[in-house]
């Protein structure tokens, strides 16, 4: 069975959404190497870049079902040091804020990417027009 439609009425300021684990693995990691050839980064990390794709893939994933036609309008991401390379990032998406502006449904999400060790490695908002 499939999880309901993810609507503007399903958001609660101040409640934790959903949180999702992932680890970059070799495919990643290629793809990042193919797009950026001539990027650097410490040894025993990954690229600091590397935290979008984390963010945008757990967004993908846990925020879902989406209706069609939500629109970023905003988004905020603090880096506070690199991923080793063996760390699985938690990404958690709380909502602290909507509204209805314009006769647009506003979704504002606090988002926080901590290793399973807790050490937090990015945070940030988003603002996103929700479509239903």
């Amino acid at each position: 069975m499939s999880a309901p439609l993810l609507t503007y009425d399903r958001f609660e300021p101040g409640r934790v959404l959903r949180s999702t684990a992932e680890r970059v693995d070799d495919t990643l990691l290629a793809h990042w190497r193919a797009l950026y050839p001539h990027d650097q980064w410490a040894p025993g990390t990954l690229p600091l870049g590397l935290a979008t794709v984390l963010l945008m893939r757990a967004y993908m994933r846990t925020l879902s079902p989406r209706p069609p036609g939500n629109m970023h309008a905003r988004q905020q991401l603090r880096l506070h040091g690199a991923i080793g390379a063996d760390d699985d990032v938690v990404t958690e998406f709380e909502c602290v804020g909507k509204e209805i502006r314009r006769e647009r449904r506003y979704v504002d999400l606090a988002v926080r990417g901590t290793t399973t060790a807790g050490r937090l490695v990015f945070d940030g908002r988003m603002s996103l027009i929700w479509a239903a």
